[in-house]
């Protein structure tokens, strides 16, 4: 039994070998590894091919780290070092208004249609780290050319002093230093009359987490476009300190306070103070006239604004005296304003406080409502005045602003102008007014 067992094993190894060496006999191991040594080769060039592209790549882009830097949320470009930057930014606003004038006298008129209050465009940016530079140029109605606006330039190397040199807003009151751009009414308060504008000159400014200060000389000159009212002719100082004792930018809420003033040394002997009544399309209708014998101009403007959550409240008051010479009584003038706001949709104006300089900025928000009141009161009426249009102008404004994004927003005001004029001069006026703005900027 063990010999059958033994011979059958065998038998069996033997046809299974049989028959592995049967299938061995049809397979070329030399040209298998053959063809796996020129696919490895064919492998081996495309490697090869590969890195002769990336090193060709990298020598073409040797050097981008070198490359400026494009902003993808401005129209900016700014050098690798960070030392040097170029910003393109501008503003475009759109008024129309219509107006019942039949209370108006001595031919004052205000206007129905279409102007374009403001267009204008600039460049501002880096120089080397420590200096900065700002151009603006653009189109004011009712101007009928293109006006420099500001050009000057900044050293901010001495933290946390930044000296100003050029055409540049003199420091004085609270909406004049808040730009047109993110001011609340279509026209700031009366007592921007007295505000001296922008005005060839120097300054220094300094600030922190709730205060700043601001100090500035302006020339007088030939070369200076300042404001409607003849201040390119005045030189002098012009200073302005805010402090903010409550201020929580994320929480909603600020208390503002702040002061400014000037004395400015009259070159040309005259001055004169007129104000339209709170839409820019109409004529004005207080009017100090042309005063002559003026020596110097001194005013004082306290200012306040208080925010908590999306309400707020600001005012500001300015007592403005023209000296005269010549034996000529000096002349006090004076003005202001307050208004209320509130966000229906909840945004806060604190968000848009900048401490250091004093002044509301840009709300970064979309669909915001906002409706606001205010009265602003303007005395252009001194014994020392003959001109026919001198008096007391009241207006009372009601509006609403819409936001439809941090860069695009809608204003209508509805404002009622009460004129009273001296006894011998233009009779009493009123007027109602309805106007509307879309602003662009960027």
């Amino acid at each position: 039994m063990f010999k059958k067992a033994l011979l059958g094993g065998v038998a069996f190894a033997a046809l299974s070998l049989g028959t592995a060496g049967a299938s061995f006999a049809g397979y070329d191991v030399n040209a298998r590894i053959d063809a796996l040594e020129n696919e490895l080769r064919a492998l081996k060039s495309q490697v090869d091919a590969r890195d002769a592209k990336i090193e060709a790549l990298e020598a073409k882009t040797t050097g981008i780290e070198n490359f400026p830097k494009f902003d993808g949320k401005k129209l900016k470009i700014t050098s690798a070092d960070g030392k040097y930057s170029m910003e393109l930014f501008g503003r475009i606003q759109i008024d129309a208004s219509i107006a019942d004038q039949d209370d108006l006298q001595n031919g004052h008129d205000i206007g129905a249609g279409v102007e374009l209050r403001r267009t204008r465009f600039g460049l501002k940016g880096k120089l080397g780290g420590d200096f900065e530079y700002k151009i603006e140029a653009g189109f004011d109605a009712p101007s009928d050319s293109v006006d420099l606006e500001e050009a000057y330039i900044s050293y901010v190397g001495w933290d946390p002093a930044e000296i100003t040199v050029g055409k540049f807003k003199m420091p004085y009151s609270l909406e004049e230093q808040t730009s047109s751009r993110f001011i609340s009414f279509l026209e700031r308060g009366n007592n921007n009359v007295f505000a001296p504008g922008k005005n060839l000159g120097g300054g220094v400014s300094f600030g922190g987490d709730n205060y700043g200060v601001s100090v500035a000389y302006m020339f007088a000159g030939d070369l200076v476009d300042g404001s409607d009212d003849g201040f390119e002719e005045d030189n002098g100082i012009v200073a302005r300190a805010t402090v903010a004792p409550m201020f929580d930018k994320k929480g909603g809420s600020l208390l503002h306070l702040g002061l400014s003033s000037y004395y400015l040394s009259d070159q040309d002997g005259t001055a004169r103070f007129r104000q339209r009544p709170g839409i820019h399309n109409a004529d004005r209708l207080v009017d100090t006239g042309t005063i002559a014998n003026v020596d110097d101009t001194w005013s004082i403007n306290p200012e306040v604004a208080f925010v908590a959550g999306p309400f707020s409240a600001q005012a500001e008051y300015a007592w403005t005296q023209v000296g005269r010479t010549n034996g000529n009584s000096d002349i006090d003038l004076h003005g202001g304003y307050v208004y209320l706001s509130y966000f229906l949709t909840g945004e806060s104006r604190a968000s848009t406080y900048k401490a250091g300089s004093g002044k509301f900025d840009r709300l970064k928000t979309e669909g915001a409502w906002e409706i606001l009141a205010r009265v602003s009161y303007l005395d252009l009426e001194d014994n020392g005045l003959v001109a026919a249009d001198r008096g007391e102008q009241t207006d009372y404004t009601l509006g609403l602003n819409h936001y439809f994004n941090p860069n695009v927003r809608a204003i209508v005001n509805y404002v009622y102008a009460d004129v009273d004029h001296p006894t011998g001069a233009t009779q009493d006026e009123e007027a109602h007014s309805l106007g509307a703005r879309l602003a662009v900027d960027f």
